[in-house]
């Protein structure tokens, strides 16, 4: 017998965002902390979905507020597979972007493969 195919951890960042999907969260849970770094105050911001099949993912935000004039400026964002729940696996189990632009991109990418 074949096992299950991996499903694509872009689906449920995509269901995170707001975008339509087979996933469908149940619960979330939030913390977030501050603290200073040289010249700016730096806010870690995770949140928890929980997904009516067992998975959760961990979507983390580190932002500064270092004054940039960048289109895109620089954040930390980090998707972290935390259950596998009823899912045969999820690939990657973690993926990380420097700034929200890139984020977009690679949720645009994939919601085209996913139709």
């Amino acid at each position: 017998m074949k096992p299950d195919p991996l499903e694509p951890l872009a689906a449920y960042a995509r269901a995170i965002m707001g975008g339509a999907g087979a996933e469908r969260i149940i619960g979330r849970e939030e913390r977030s902390e501050r603290w200073r770094e040289a010249d700016c105050e730096v806010t870690l911001r995770q949140r928890d979905y929980r997904f009516d099949n067992g998975v959760v993912i961990r979507r983390s935000i580190e932002v500064d507020d270092y004054p940039s004039e960048q289109a895109c400026s620089e954040c930390w964002i980090t998707y972290e597979v935390m259950a596998l729940g009823e899912s045969p696996g999820i690939e990657p189990m973690s993926k990380s972007f420097d700034n929200a632009c890139r984020e977009a991109y690679w949720l645009r990418y994939h919601s085209d493969l996913l139709i």
